[in-house]
């Protein structure tokens, strides 16, 4: 398998600086490695970020790991650390994730790319974990291949390669790789799935990924297909991006309404709520004539996302909950 062709799309002359999530694991090196091998024939800068998030006692080692790879190979390298968190729960893995993203979103230059080591694994580890919490066609869906992140875009080149492959891979290239204690610790959920569920899913049914990975596809295309009915939909109720006409909102049918609902939510870049929070908004909220006019809210003025619904005889709001 030539992993270098999975890259090869995304090298053109509009784009000039390609970035790489390396954290110095199997999967990220396996991706420089094939980047600096693709630099040697194209003219492009290739800058290595780090994210060092202070909690391994080793983290400091495996940030000077990752520099001297960069050094003998010429490549930039930005490192950014991350305050320590004492808490191991779920909500420390989210915590962490959002503060890498934004480190990239704020370092991305303009018509940049940044790639990360995402791989088909991912991809199904992804799946269970919104399943479990029960996430709508959107969150079951596939991650997506590219997106746009700041000024630049995101693109995960390696979504149909297993783990597998990939160790092989860096076994072949003679990569040496740091291997992260933290992910035996079953204590974070998708460790626990990694670890202890999907062995046994595996030996019971051998195919599942490939299965799965189809699957996540196809919700991929039906979500693709809800978002276009309902920006149809949301055109026709809207006033602004913020507001749309109580009347005309309520004349859609109820599951039209429910795609709308989601489709503002995520045009005007706020934190989708759960199910449970969706079903009272219609079943409570929306319901509720004796009060005209009131707020639905979800999640706290200190976290960043959080939303607030005004609703009056006429209209519904949106917007993010200040404190």
């Amino acid at each position: 398998m030539d992993f270098s062709e999975y890259l090869k799309p995304y090298i053109n002359k509009k784009t000039k600086d390609y970035y790489v999530a390396l954290s110095g694991g199997a999967d990220s090196l396996v991706l420089l490695n094939e980047l600096i091998k693709l630099k040697k024939d194209n003219n492009f800068n290739l800058i290595a970020i780090h994210i060092n998030h202070n909690i391994q006692k080793d983290s400091k080692k495996w940030k000077t790991f990752c520099e001297d790879i960069c050094k003998k190979n010429e490549i930039k390298f930005i490192t950014h650390s991350l305050k320590r968190k004492k808490n191991s729960s779920s909500n420390l893995e989210k915590k962490l994730r959002d503060e890498r993203y934004r480190f990239f979103e704020k370092t991305l230059e303009k018509n940049s790319i940044l790639f990360m080591a995402h791989h088909l694994d991912d991809v199904i580890e992804t799946f269970f974990l919104s399943a479990l919490r029960g996430s709508g066609i959107e969150g079951l869906s596939s991650i997506p291949k590219e997106r746009v992140l700041g000024k630049g875009k995101l693109v995960r080149p390696f979504l149909n390669i297993s783990k597998s492959e990939i160790l092989a891979r860096a076994k072949k290239d003679k990569l040496k790789f740091i291997k992260d204690p933290s992910n035996k610790d079953n204590s974070f959920n998708r460790n626990y799935l990694r670890n202890e569920v999907l062995p046994k899913i595996e030996k019971r049914w051998p195919s599942y990924r490939k299965n799965l990975n189809q699957l996540t596809e196809n919700l991929k295309e039906s979500s693709d297909l809800l978002n276009i009915q309902a920006e149809k939909d949301f055109t026709e109720v809207k006033v602004n991006k913020n507001l749309i006409s109580l009347k005309k909102f309520l004349n859609l049918s109820k599951i039209r309404q429910k795609n709308v609902f989601i489709f503002w939510i995520n045009l005007n870049g706020l934190n989708q709520p759960s199910a449970k929070v969706i079903n009272l908004f219609f079943s409570k909220f929306l319901k509720d004539e004796k009060t005209p006019k009131a707020k639905y809210i979800w999640g706290t003025a200190l976290k960043k996302g959080s939303v607030c619904i005004s609703k009056d005889t006429k209209e519904l709001k949106i917007s993010e909950l200040s404190a």
